[in-house]
């Protein structure tokens, strides 16, 4: 059976505005919302933008810790985004596999996807993955469902979600209104870099010419 694995922050959840806020309670810097400093924001790596933050590597851990339990009080203020509940309606009624993945917590996507009627739609999900341990995470689905290489996508919007398709030999479609740009984004090789969600919804209908 066919298994579509979706990031959550930045491909299902419009969460950018909340994730620089609560960055700023935790290290107590002011980095702006405003729509230019976003888009200077999306165009920068995650080490970069930890460096803005002045977050140090060793540090991540457990501001990550801390950043999931402050994001559960702000979990009403994240929508997704426009349309992407229409993409995963339909191919649940293909009835395919639909996972989530991501750094955030499964508590937290749980209360999400309840807030925003979206329940129901997903078979699992794999929370509390590590920054950089995505493609070890993706292993494990694969291993523990027994699921085909050939018959997995993984959708994300950052450099790191395609590295870790490329090491575990899926494919990636990368989508272009998240984290990072669509630019940053085609400079690490995905199999494509989607602008819409409509281009997403076809581009998962042209599965079989992949």
């Amino acid at each position: 059976m066919r298994t579509i694995i979706f990031d959550f922050d930045g491909t299902i959840g419009d969460s950018l505005k909340v994730i620089i806020g609560v960055g700023n309670q935790l290290t107590h810097k002011n980095i702006s919302t405003n729509p230019a400093e976003l888009e200077n924001l999306r165009g920068l790596g995650l080490v970069a933008v930890a460096k803005e933050l002045g977050i140090r590597k060793h540090q991540w851990p457990f501001l990550m810790f801390r950043g999931r339990r402050l994001m559960s009080k702000h979990l009403n203020e994240i929508k997704p985004f426009s349309g992407i509940e229409d993409v995963i309606k339909k191919f649940d009624g293909y009835d395919y596999n639909i996972y989530i993945m991501s750094s955030n917590s499964k508590q937290n996507i749980q209360t999400f996807l309840s807030h925003n009627g979206l329940s129901g739609y997903f078979d699992e999900i794999y929370g509390g993955v590590g920054l950089f341990g995505k493609a070890k995470s993706l292993k494990k689905i694969i291993k523990s469902n027994k699921l085909d290489l050939n018959e997995v996508v993984y959708i994300g919007d950052e450099p790191r979600d395609i590295e870790a398709a490329k090491a575990v030999g899926i494919p990636c479609i990368a989508v272009g209104w998240g984290f990072n740009t669509p630019d940053i984004l085609a400079e690490h090789a995905p199999m494509i870099v989607v602008r819409t969600r409509e281009q997403l919804s076809k581009t998962l209908d042209g599965w079989s010419s992949w």
